[in-house]
Parts: structure tokens; C-alpha cells; sequence
């Protein structure tokens, strides 16, 4: 509205001014910020109105605003969500925090595949966030619920419940920003007279930073109340759920992005296309077969870390039987992924996104590999334990923000689709890898064959070189991606 009434008023001082005229030559390699409307008070009403399509910094400081607005909100609930989905296999017991994990991402990948691009579709972006918020609310609610059970089966039932409801949630919440990510930077750069790919790569450093920097504070946050003394596990979890919760109230004041195609009357088979988009787009676009595994070697990854380094290797190497240390190993994770983020926001202008998501494939094989060479938890220490998550912190900001870019940069015909894709192809592989922490046995022990501390015997061989070969996949897949991708630009250019 503002902006209205500030171009109303211009132009009436334009079209009655008789003495000032703007002559302006816009020079090919000019900066859009530096970008001046030409003006010329002989135009009629008609070419007087090309200055809409000048640069409105204010509009695309609006813009910047309400999509930071968004990103506090939403890391501040995914930051709840994923403090407590660190602390599952050190406060439930591997056993029943890494089913309870494996739960939350096989329903967080069913909701991608049958549903969560419908939601989008039909309610919009920002509904369909609000809608993925309040799962995500019950799901750490239950977490909160849980401690204070006092039976086995109280337990299972509220930790594996709340899992189900928020793995559909999950599925939800990121289909939903990263379509709302999309709008927001083809907005941005409509009002700033740039491409899309300058917006989606700023917008993406803005999105990850903030959510990592959140994440980090609410990981943060357990460690410090435990040695503090000033909360019990109870109360940790209380604290997360009420942040959940108060994040979602401010949600309905954001700008709201409604998709173009809904209707109120939709066919049983338009209703059938929108939920099964993500699917289609994965056989139909030759590309995304090949992003398949980035997508996959950071849920692997996170499910290696969560289940087994989290809940055998830190409590033998660094005697934590309470798990007070992972609330500051995962914080330092997000950390590096903070402050990553923000620096490749700014190389991704400079370099492009290829070597940096090169380099996050390399930096996820580079957590595996110290467990690979040597898989004994005896012979690591806080010094090489930082590495290996220093290691996911990097590799995750290439996840969190570059890969996210560059899916929008390579499916913005169709984001829901692409942004379903990546909590298909991501869910799947974490899934996967939490199962694979408790199902992967052997009958005697060795080098690779580990015992746990309930006295089962494991076999981490396998998983870690599934990881490993994911992120040799994963490398390889997005650089024909690309080469598609450029041969499709130039074929739209040509014509």
C-alpha cells in the first residue's frame, strides 16, 4: 500500500512537472542497485507506466524482511525439533531412539511421495508451513510427554506416535518453504531487475544461516541447563516445546504466496497429479535421477551421526553416560554450518554453486572415513571428534543452502516437485540409515563387528561404505545435472 501511494505521487510530480527532465543510458554491465528509471515528462500515461519495471528497493527490502521473518519463525520450531532428535538415541536408548527415528523419516518420506505437494498446492505456502509448525509441535510434545512416563510402553508409544505425526509434518514443513523460498526469490528479483539464480543464492545464505545459527542455540541449550543445574531432562524438554509452540503464532501475519492453479472444484485426477507430483518429476526430468545422491549421502550421514556416534562412540570415548556433551558437539555442527552458509551464500556469485556442493560431498565422505579407517571408540577424543563434526557442519551447509539453490534454479517450473524430491530422496536414505544402526548384526566381534552397550553386536562396515559411496555418486550425479542443465538453457536461449 505504501508503495502505491509513494508511485502515485511520483507520478503525478512527473506528469505535471514542466521544467524536469531525467535522461538516463543504462549501461549493460550496471549493477541493479545502481539502476535509475528514465523518465520523460512528454511520455503519455501509458509509457509513463514503464517505471514499474525499475528497480523498487523498497518492495524488495519488503521482501527480504518478510522472508527473514519467516526464516526466525521456522528455525526456531525445526531448531526444537532437531535438538531433540539429537538427544533420542542418548535418552531413549539406541533401540528405541533410532525405531523412533527411523519412524519419524519413513513418515516424513511417505508424507513427500503422497501428499505434501498437494498441501502446498491446494493451501498455500505459507498454511501449508503453519500446518508442518504444528506437527512439529506435537512431536516434541511427545518427547516432553515421554520423560514423564513412567512405563516402557508409555514410552514407546508416545515417542514412536509423536514420530509418526511429526515425520508428516516434516514432509509438509519443507515442501512448503521451499516452495515459499521460490516465490520469495522470484519476487526479489523481479523487484530488483536480476535473475533468479543472484536472488535464490542470497536468499538461500540468509535462510541458512539463520536457521543453523537458531539450531545452534537450541542444541546449545540442554548442555547448558544440564551443568547448570537449572533444568532436569523434564525440563529441557518443556522449554522445547514451548518454543515450538510460540513460534507458529506469528505465523499468519506473513506475506502469503497462494499457488496459481487452485480451484475449488478439482477432479479427482488433478487431485491425484498434485499428490503424486514429486514422483513424476523424478521419472519424468532426467536431472533429478542425478541429484539423488547429495540428497541421499546427507541423510545417511545424519543417521550415522544421530544413532551411532551419538549414542555409542561419544559415551565410550569421552565417559558421557548422561549425554551432556552431544548438546555441545551437535551445537558446533550447526555452528560451522552458520557460518559456512554465509560464506558460500557470497562464493556461490563468484564460483558458482558447483564447486561448493563438489566440496559438500567430499566434506560428508570425510566424516565417515575416520570410522572407516578406525571404527575402535576407545581411540577418539574431543579433538577428532570436533573434526568429523565439523566435517557435517560443512557439508550440511552446502545441504541446507547451495543444494536447496540449485534445485530451485533446476526445477523452477515446477518447486513443489523439486523441493518434494528432496524430502523424498533425503528421508529415505535417513530412514534407511537408522534402521540400518540396529539391523545391521554380526555373531562375532572383530575390527568392524562393534558392540554395543546393551551387548548386541553390530556390523558398521556396511553402513559406513554405503556413505562413502553415495558421496562418490552424489559428486559425479550433480555434475551431469549441470552439464543437462546448461544444454537445456542454451536449447531455450537458441530458440
Amino acid at each position: 500500500a505504501i508503495c502505491t501511494i509513494l508511485y502515485k505521487g511520483e507520478k503525478k510530480r512527473i506528469m505535471t512537472s514542466t521544467t524536469d527532465n531525467t535522461n538516463y543510458t543504462e549501461s549493460e554491465n550496471q549493477s541493479s542497485y545502481q539502476q535509475l528509471p528514465t523518465v520523460d515528462v512528454e511520455q503519455s500515461a501509458d509509457e509513463d507506466d514503464s517505471i514499474l519495471r525499475a528497480p523498487h528497493h523498497f518492495s524488495a527490502r519488503q521482501t527480504l524482511w518478510n522472508f527473514t521473518l519467516m526464516s526466525i519463525l521456522f528455525s526456531a520450531n525445526h531448531g526444537s525439533v532437531v535438538s531433540c532428535l539429537g538427544l533420542a538415541t542418548a535418552r531413549l536408548g539406541t533401540s528405541i531412539g533410532a525405531i523412533q527415528s527411523g519412524i519419524l523419516f519413513f513418515f516424513y518420506t511417505a508424507s513427500a511421495l503422497l501428499g505434501s505437494t498437494y498441501v502446498t498446492k491446494r493451501a498455500g505456502s505459507r498454511q501449508a508451513l503453519i500446518y508442518g509448525m504444528g506437527l512439529y509441535c506435537v512431536y516434541v510434545g511427545c518427547f516432553w510427554l515421554a520423560t514423564l512416563a513412567t512405563t516402557d510402553a508409555a514410552v514407546k508409544t508416545l515417542s514412536w506416535g509423536g514420530a509418526a505425526l511429526g515425520g508428516v509434518g516434516g514432509g509438509v514443513l519443507w515442501n512448503s518453504q521451499g516452495t515459499y523460498f521460490g516465490k520469495a526469490a522470484e519476487e526479489h528479483a523481479r523487484q530488483l531487475n536480476q535473475s533468479v539464480e543472484v536472488s535464490t543464492a542470497s536468499l538461500a545464505g540468509i535462510f541458512a544461516t539463520i536457521y543453523l545459527s537458531e539450531e545452534l542455540v537450541l542444541r546449545l541449550l540442554s548442555s547448558f541447563l544440564l551443568e547448570s543445574g537449572a533444568a532436569s531432562w523434564e525440563g529441557i524438554f518443556g522449554v522445547y516445546t514451548l518454543v515450538a509452540l510460540l513460534s507458529v503464532i506469528p505465523m499468519p501475519f506473513l506475506r502469503d504466496y497462494r499457488s496459481t492453479d487452485e480451484s475449488d472444484n478439482e477432479s479427482l485426477s488433478s487431485i491425484l497429479d498434485k499428490v503424486t507430483v514429486a514422483g513424476k518429476l523424478l521419472v519424468r526430468d532426467p536431472k533429478m535421477k542425478y541429484m539423488v545422491g547429495l540428497n541421499a549421502v546427507f541423510g545417511f550421514t545424519s543417521s550415522f551421526l544421530g544413532s551411532y556416534v551419538n549414542g555409542e562412540v561419544l559415551p565410550v570415548a569421552l565417559s558421557d553416560e548422561n549425554g551432556k556433551m552431544i548438546g555441545v558437539l551437535t551445537s558446533w555442527t550447526a555452528f560451522a554450518a552458520a557460518a559456512f552458509s554465509l560464506l558460500f551464500g557470497r562464493l556461490a556469485r563468484i564460483t558458482g554453486k558447483g564447486p561448493i556442493l563438489i566440496g559438500g560431498g567430499v566434506c560428508f565422505m570425510m566424516v565417515i572415513l575416520p570410522f572407516l579407517v578406525q571404527p575402535d571408540a576407545h581411540s577418539y577424543n574431543l579433538s577428532s571428534l570436533l573434526f568429523v563434526y565439523t566435517m557435517q557442519g560443512i557439508g550440511r551447509a552446502t545441504f541446507e543452502g547451495t543444494l536447496k539453490a540449485t534445485f530451485a534454479d533446476f526445477f523452477s517450473y515446477e518447486k513443489e516437485g523439486a523441493f518434494g524430491n528432496i524430502i523424498l530422496q533425503n528421508g529415505l536414505a535417513g530412514t534407511i540409515g537408522y534402521f540400518l544402526t540396529f539391523s545391521l548384526l554380526c555373531d562375532e566381534p572383530s575390527k568392524y563387528c562393534i558392540e554395543y552397550r546393551n551387548g548386541s553386536l553390530h556390523d558398521v562396515l556396511t553402513f559406513e561404505l554405503i556413505v562413502c559411496v553415495s558421496a562418490i555418486i552424489g559428486i559425479l550425479g550433480y555434475v551431469r545435472a549441470a552439464t543437462i542443465h546448461r544444454y537445456e538453457r542454451n536449447a531455450e536461449l537458441s530458440n
